[in-house]
């Protein structure tokens, strides 16, 4: 199917994602901070339990485990974040742009 501008007739039309980009960054940010907190938690189980290894055994598994816990909530976090700014895109927000006359528009696929 060839998008055209209701505008202009034109078939030079871009995507914006706008939805998708901000909530993909929201996401991301939100899931990184969750994901810290809960490595967090098991960081103190960890560094309680790695003082067998000694005092820097402990440390570094702490701060890995917050740091991989960081890095897989954000992942989650924006994922999550992203399809539901596609949906956004889709349903709601004027998400294609017309590079000919910059008429901003969406297509019902109802």
């Amino acid at each position: 199917m060839i998008i055209q501008c209701p505008s202009c007739q034109s078939i030079r039309i871009a995507a914006l994602h706008n939805g998708r980009r901000v909530c993909g960054s929201v996401g991301t940010a939100a899931g990184a901070a969750s994901g810290v907190a809960a490595a967090t938690g098991g960081a103190r189980v960890g560094m309680t339990l790695g003082y067998v290894a000694g005092p820097g055994g402990s440390l570094l598994g702490g701060i890995a485990g917050a740091v991989i816990g960081g890095l897989i909530g954000g992942v989650a976090g924006g994922e999550a974040g992203a399809a539901l700014g596609d949906k956004l895109d889709q349903t709601f927000l004027d998400n294609l742009k017309c590079l000919d006359c910059d008429h901003a528009f969406r297509i019902d696929t109802d």
